[in-house]
């Protein structure tokens, strides 16, 4: 909400829809992994390495720079540029 408040609902919206899709995949991959390996380390390992990659992702965001959408015609320029 600091960096897009205009944007806070959509966000919101997004990081609860990941969350119950995370809720329901979880128990599947990892009842899977076990399944398949047969090795109950496995699925932890897994879910610890995701845990640190996702704590050393957090220091590379910047809450201080806020989100500002372009102007229709200047996005409309960079991406002509962009084409040719």
């Amino acid at each position: 909400m600091d960096i897009a408040p205009q944007y806070s609902g959509t966000a919101s919206g997004l990081m609860n829809t990941g969350s119950a899709v995370a809720a329901i995949v979880s128990p599947l991959a990892f009842g899977y992994i076990v399944d398949v390996t047969g090795n109950w380390h496995l699925p932890f390992i897994g879910s610890v390495a995701l845990l640190l990659i996702g704590s050393a992702l957090a220091f590379t965001m910047h809450p201080d720079r806020k989100f500002v959408e372009k102007p229709a015609a200047e996005a409309a320029l960079v991406t002509a540029r962009s084409a040719g």
